[in-house]
C-alpha cells in the first residue's frame, strides 16, 4: 500500500548557521547545542538536529523500512522568524535544496515552500517560483510569525495566490507569544500545551476573519488530528452561532470549513480516542497521514495507524487516497 507523509521536516545547514550568528531570537548555541527561542526558553537538539539535516540515503532508507513511498518536505519554525533579509535568502536556499532532493529522488519527495512571509510581495514571488518552476505542492507556514499572525489582512493576497496556484497551505504550530507559558520550559510552552493553543487560535481566527469566504478555493491542512478542535467542534459552532456578533466575519459555521477547506493529519498524535473523535466529527475523508519526523518516531506513527480498527478502504484513504485527492490540481 502506498503511504504519503504530509508532515516530514528538514533543515538546511545554512539555517542553523544563520541562527548561530544571530544576536536576537531564535538563535542556536553550538556549545550547549540548544535553540534559544526566547531569552528564557530553549530547546535541546542532540540527535534531533542531526536527523533534521540528514536528508539523504539514511532518510530514504528509513522511509523504505516503514513503507513511506512519498514525503512532503517542510521546514520547521525558524526561517520565517528570522529578520526579513535573512528570511528571503534562507527561504530561497531551503526551497532550492528541497527541489534538488525532488530531482535526485523522483517521486520520493515533494516540495513545500518556506517563504519570507512577513514581506508579502517577496513571499508571493517566491511562492510563484516554487510552484511554477520547482513544482512544489504546498506553502508551509506557522501559527504565528513573531509579531504577526497569518489571519491579518495583509497576508490575504498570499492566501489568494496559493489558491490561484492550486497548492494547499500547511499550518504548523509555533511557540505562542504568551510568556505565562514559558515558566514550565519548552516542553510545556511547545508540544505539551502551547503549540495546540496557538494553532487552535490561529485556525479559528482565519475562520472568524472570513479568509475562507474571501478565498473559497483555499485548502489548508493542520496536524495532530486537528489540534483538539474535533473535540471542541460542536461547542465552537454553538457559541459562534449563539449571539449576532459583527466582529465574526465567517459566513458559515466553523465546522463547514473543516468539511470543505481544512483537512488534518495524524502527525504527532497516537491516541485512538483522538482518531475516533476526529473521524466521527470530520469523517475519514478529511484525515491524512503525517509522521512529524524528526520530532516524532515515524515507526510508532505507522504502527499506530496500522493498529486502528478500521476497514482497508479507510486505511487506504488515510495512507494515500486522501493525499492524492488533495494533491490533484
Amino acid at each position: 500500500m502506498k503511504l504519503y507523509d504530509l508532515e516530514h521536516h528538514f533543515y538546511i545547514q545554512d539555517t542553523i548557521d544563520a541562527m548561530e550568528r544571530r544576536q536576537g531570537y531564535p538563535n542556536y548555541d553550538p556549545q550547549k547545542d540548544v535553540i534559544n527561542w526566547f531569552s528564557n526558553l530553549s530547546m535541546p537538539q542532540g540527535i534531533l538536529l542531526k536527523r533534521l539535516i540528514d536528508v539523504g540515503e539514511n532518510r530514504l532508507q528509513m522511509m523504505d523500512d516503514l513503507g513511506i513511498s512519498t514525503a512532503v518536505l517542510s521546514t520547521p519554525q525558524g526561517v520565517e522568524d528570522l529578520d526579513s533579509e535573512d528570511a528571503i535568502e534562507l527561504s530561497k536556499k531551503t526551497n532550492d535544496a528541497a527541489y534538488e532532493l525532488t530531482k535526485r529522488y523522483p517521486g520520493r519527495f515533494l516540495g513545500s515552500a518556506i517563504l519570507p512571509t512577513k514581506r508579502v510581495d517577496d513571499a508571493i514571488a517566491e511562492l510563484e517560483r516554487c510552484v511554477n518552476e520547482l513544482g512544489f505542492v504546498c506553502w508551509h507556514t506557522h501559527s504565528n510569525l513573531r509579531g504577526a499572525s497569518v489571519e491579518q489582512d495583509r497576508f490575504l493576497p498570499l492566501f489568494k495566490k496559493a489558491a490561484e496556484l492550486g497548492v494547499y497551505v500547511y499550518l504548523h504550530p509555533n511557540l505562542p507569544e504568551l510568556p505565562q507559558l514559558y515558566e514550565y520550559g519548552f516542553t510545556f510552552a511547545g508540544p505539551g500545551a502551547g503549540f495546540t493553543i496557538d494553532t487552535i487560535l490561529t485556525t479559528l481566527k482565519l475562520i472568524a476573519e472570513g479568509v475562507f469566504d474571501k478565498v473559497p478555493d483555499l485548502k489548508m491542512v493542520i496536524g495532530h488530528f486537528g489540534e483538539a478542535i474535533p473535540f471542541l467542534m460542536d461547542r465552537i459552532d454553538n457559541r459562534f452561532n449563539f449571539l449576532p456578533n459583527p466582529k465574526l466575519k465567517n459566513e458559515q459555521l466553523p465546522s463547514y470549513y473543516f468539511h470543505n477547506n481544512i483537512m488534518v493529519t495524524t502527525s504527532g498524535n497516537m491516541s485512538k480516542a483522538a482518531f475516533e473523535c476526529t473521524r466521527s466529527v470530520f469523517g475519514i475523508d478529511r484525515i491524512m497521514f503525517g509522521s512529524d519526523y524528526a520530532f516524532e518516531d515515524p515507526k510508532e506513527m505507522v504502527e499506530f495507524v496500522n493498529r486502528l480498527e478500521i476497514t482497508e478502504e479507510e486505511r487506504e484513504k488515510l495512507f494515500f487516497r486522501n493525499a492524492e485527492t488533495l494533491l490533484a490540481k
